[in-house]
Order: C-alpha cells, then structure tokens, then sequence
C-alpha cells in the first residue's frame, strides 16, 4: 500500500513564507508593558524607589519597542520559502540556506510547561560557529532552530505540519538538482 503524502501538493508552490500571528507579535510588548507599569507604580508607590522604578519602564519601552519595530518593520521571526533555498530572519540575524546546504528538518521538544511541551523545527547547516550554534545542538541536536510558533500566511500550522513542509521542499529541490 502506496504511503499517504504527509504535505499537501499546494504548499510546494514557487514561494512561501512563514510568520508569527498577530497575536504572538503582541504577546512580548504586553509583558513589556506590564513591566513598565510596575516600574511607575514603584515609582509612586508609598515608599518610591525611582532608581529602580525609572529601570524598569526604561527597559520595558526599550525592549517592547525594538520587539515591534523587528517584527513589524523589519519583517523579524520569519522563514522565506524559494525554489533555491530559505531564508530564516531572526531578531538579530539574517541567513539564507540553499536546500542542499540544510539537513532534513525535525522537532524537537523540550521543556514541559505545566504539561505543554514546546516544540521546535531544527535543522542542521554548516554556517554559523560559536557559543549560540553549541547551544543549540546541546539542547536540540541540531545546530540550527527556526523560530519558535510560526505559521503559513494562512495562519495553519504546527512545528510538525511546518518541518513536513520544509522537507517536502527541500526534497524536491534536490530531485530537481539531480535532474540537471
């Protein structure tokens, strides 16, 4: 009996692109501004503590700030999908991939959250050294992590429907290569 396709034919398209909803855009700048407002309330509180007060509204607008500003303006937390490789944006960093340079995708979880395991699409590549790239392979296996919680533009799927994605990509990138 011929095996079920795990990917459905109509995300191999010729580009796609992989973001944070909305409302996880949002989650951060919330606890930043809860912060903020902690901050001020130390600062008027019976017994004001400024020094500590005008830290914390300092960092929580400063943080919540960039936070938007990446991925609002600067298109952060994103994975773009083409015909020759992706392109993974984090806050800090940049990279493209050729899919002949990237192994097969996986998930990996760790960590349980009161029950809920957090879920990661790893992969492995031969860029990037260092602390940041040891890191990952101690907790994950894999050198690399895509950025956790993104979904297609039309806001479906998990890490698992997205690693199933990516392979499906990458797999016809390299029958087409091999074509060539």
């Amino acid at each position: 009996m011929a095996e079920k396709p795990r990917t459905h034919p109509s995300r191999l398209g010729d580009s796609a692109t992989l973001k944070l909803p909305g409302w996880r855009r949002g989650v951060f700048p919330f606890a930043c501004a809860v912060v903020v407002a902690s901050g001020f309330g130390l600062m008027s509180g019976e017994e004001p503590r400024l020094e500590t007060g005008a830290a914390m509204v300092g960092i929580g607008m400063v943080a919540g700030s960039l936070f938007l500003l990446a991925t609002n303006a600067w298109n952060r937390l994103q994975v773009h999908l083409d015909r020759e490789g992706l392109t993974v944006a984090k806050l800090w960093t940049v990279r493209r991939y050729r899919w002949d340079e990237v192994s097969e995708f996986t998930v990996s979880g760790r960590g349980n959250a009161r029950g809920a395991k957090l879920a990661y699409v790893v992969f492995d590549a031969d860029r990037g050294t260092g602390m940041g790239r040891a890191m990952n392979r101690f907790l994950t296996g894999k050198s690399q992590i895509l950025p956790v919680g993104l979904v297609f533009e039309d806001g479906s799927g998990d890490a698992i429907i997205i690693a199933d994605v990516l392979n499906a990509w990458r797999s016809r990138a390299l029958k087409h290569a091999r074509k060539a």
